[in-house]
């Protein structure tokens, strides 16, 4: 059984880890503030980034920019759109090249699981064609509708049917194990819920001082082990 430590707790029982999110969170009545969860930007941030609780909940297919998904020459083909919510603050193309950059990386899945990521355009989604994984950016609400049964509850992001869903709130705030490199963090993000996708599971701190595994639940602490954002290991 996992316990996830709170402060301003008036009511807690204890909830075990769920498949396809990033952590459990304890079932409440009234929490203030989660152990590994950013509520305030990071030190050194000029304002508090902006973010809403709830889109329009439309979802919508965004065209990866030409040249930012690099597809590896060989490997079983795996079928990725990005799409965006409505009403959500940032730019969409932005989004969607951090994705795909991130995807396209050396030290990406695709090195580490023999896949080759091929992108689906808005264009032949709307002709019905096949998608894979589709990586979405939604609101803290919208997050948690998509997400159900898992629960996420406005604060932590999840894989579920197909859908890698980055919540918003983390998207923008980060969490402590990354401290300012807020940029690393999205990379850990996209990489831990496209690894579900993927087929792959949750792991753990070795022990303390050695690198995280992507799919450690990065985003509620690393457990004594050093934040890492990549699938494959941290070069010695």
């Amino acid at each position: 059984m996992a316990a996830c430590i709170v402060a301003n707790v008036w009511t807690v029982s204890l909830a075990a880890p769920e498949p396809g999110s990033e952590g459990p969170l304890a079932t409440m009545s009234r929490v203030s503030t989660e152990v590994g969860l950013r509520s305030r930007p990071a030190a050194g941030k000029a304002s508090e980034p902006r973010v809403v609780e709830r889109g329009d909940g439309k979802l919508t297919p965004v065209a990866i920019p030409a040249g930012a998904l690099k597809s590896a020459p060989q490997g079983r083909s795996v079928r990725i759109s990005i799409e965006t919510e409505g009403g959500v603050p940032g730019d969409a193309g932005e989004f969607a090249t951090a994705v795909a950059t991130t995807l396209s990386d050396a030290r990406g899945w695709q090195g580490v699981d023999k896949v080759r990521f091929v992108a689906v355009s808005p264009a032949a989604i709307a002709k019905g064609e096949r998608v894979d994984v589709r990586i979405t950016l939604a609101s803290p609400e919208t997050t948690d509708r998509l997400c159900a049964p898992l629960r996420t509850r406005g604060q932590v992001s999840c894989h579920s049917g197909g859908r890698a869903v980055i919540n918003l709130r983390r998207w923008q705030l980060g969490a402590e194990a990354y401290g300012d490199d807020l940029a690393g963090y999205r990379t850990y993000v996209v990489n831990h819920e496209v690894g579900h996708s993927l087929g792959h599971g949750h792991a753990y701190c070795a022990g303390k001082g050695e690198v995280a595994p992507v799919m450690m639940q990065q985003t509620h602490g690393v457990k004594g082990c050093s934040a890492w954002p990549w699938p494959s290991p941290k070069p010695a």
